[in-house]
């Protein structure tokens, strides 16, 4: 069997990878925000789509599977210092759409997304190079509803954009991936309390499983978010709590939508 693109070094080092344990600086939403979303799919995921997950990953939550890529960040294999980076985000420049604009050679979100689909439904793939591919699958879509994995090609998705939170330095992507839901002070189980209210129509609205869309709605969403100081403060970030509460609800839907429309 012959695998997509960059995704042939995963597999080589793949037993060392599925065996290392690593803690790791927050990313993308952090691992709190990814956790809730991973908690928040598995409602949505259709009779097939769950069996499907279960048969991969067996008792492993979805919350856990969602932070399993940043946590597989500092592996020394080759894969994860020199390729998987770039799956993690996206480069749509203000006044263009990701299509006009497509993916690097090295690759990004929507590539990988589409490798790891190619792997899901290969019925000649193995069950570890398939575990993967979830995992890593649910936390790329998750990361694509943080506005700041949609970048401009400006900043380095916000980083570069440094601010004072309550006399601290930080970034604005630093911000927007644990800052505002940090300052609820919520317990997982309390966010995923809180925000488990989607209802029918929501959900119908929202299961949408192609990237383009949520790539599209991220990066209107990214004009809007840059402050006009580089000093903030709660206030900031009380403001847009109800951006970030939705767009971690919008990606549940979709990782769902994601995983049932591969049939698997």
């Amino acid at each position: 069997m012959i695998f997509p693109g960059n995704l042939r070094w995963c597999f080589k080092w793949l037993p060392a990878l599925l065996a290392a344990v690593v803690v790791l600086p927050a990313q993308a939403w952090g691992p709190q925000g990814h956790r809730v979303a991973g908690t928040l799919t598995e409602p949505f995921l259709s009779p097939a789509g769950r069996a499907a997950v279960r048969a991969l990953i067996g008792d492993e939550s979805l919350a856990d599977a969602s932070t399993w890529a940043d946590r597989m960040r500092d592996s020394p294999s080759p894969f994860w210092q020199n390729i998987a980076g770039p799956y993690h985000y996206v480069t749509a420049p203000s006044g263009k759409t990701y299509a006009e604009v497509g993916a690097p050679r090295k690759g990004d979100s929507v590539t990988a997304l589409s490798e790891f689909r190619q792997i899901l439904r290969d019925p000649a793939a193995s069950s570890a190079h398939k575990q993967l591919a979830l995992r890593f699958a649910l936390h790329i879509i998750q990361d694509l509803h943080q506005p700041l994995h949609v970048g401009n090609g400006r900043d380095r998705g916000g980083n570069n954009v440094k601010l004072k939170l309550n006399g601290r330095s930080t970034n604005l992507h630093r911000v927007w991936d644990s800052a505002i839901l940090a300052v609820a002070g919520r317990s997982d189980r309390e966010w995923a309390a809180r925000l488990s209210g989607v209802t029918p129509q929501q959900a119908a609205d929202w299961a949408e499983p192609d990237p383009l869309t949520w790539i599209a709605e991220s990066a209107v969403l990214r004009e809007q978010i840059y402050p006009a100081h580089s000093t903030i403060d709660d206030d900031y970030l009380r403001h847009w709590l109800p951006e970030v509460e939705l767009r971690l609800q919008q990606s549940a839907v979709r990782a769902a939508a994601w995983v049932n429309s591969l049939a698997l």
